[in-house]
């Protein structure tokens, strides 16, 4: 009997594992998605022509309404991914993400990685994905 248990606790544990890796590469994928795809939206030229040729004002509008709404939008599209792949509880990965990965920028721990890239926002990516990652990784729940 003791043998059985230990097989079927042995085997929770191996999909727990899986489960919490797949978790944690995901959030991963879905930051640095993120970053990379406003990135791409401001590289394209747009969003640059645009910001490049604002005024004070202007600028301070775009703080106090467009980062709310980039923010606002980046979790509607990450909480549904998530969740297509079925990655259980979404909210602290989409809520705590973007803040983790602020404070990351804001103390600048991604610039020993720069020198890796060519662009530092490839360097913010991989920023994104590690404060996603660790997001995900910590807020994992056992079932």
């Amino acid at each position: 009997m003791d043998g059985v248990t230990e097989q079927s606790t042995a085997g929770k544990t191996g999909r727990t594992g899986r489960r919490l890796l797949f978790r944690v590469v995901l959030s991963m994928a879905v930051g640095a998605g993120l970053v990379l795809g406003w990135t791409w939206a401001y590289e394209s030229g747009f969003l640059k022509s645009w910001l490049d040729s604002t005024s004070m004002s202007t600028f301070l509008l775009l703080v106090l309404v467009g980062l709310p709404l980039a923010l606002v939008s980046s979790l509607v599209l990450a909480g549904p991914v998530l969740r297509i792949f079925g990655v259980r509880p979404v909210w602290p990965i989409i809520l705590l993400g973007p803040i983790v990965l602020g404070i990351g920028l804001y103390f600048k721990v991604h610039e020993p990685a720069m020198a890796w890239f060519t662009n530092r926002h490839h360097a913010e990516a991989l920023l994104a994905a590690v404060a996603y990652g660790l997001v995900g990784l910590f807020t994992f729940k056992r079932v």
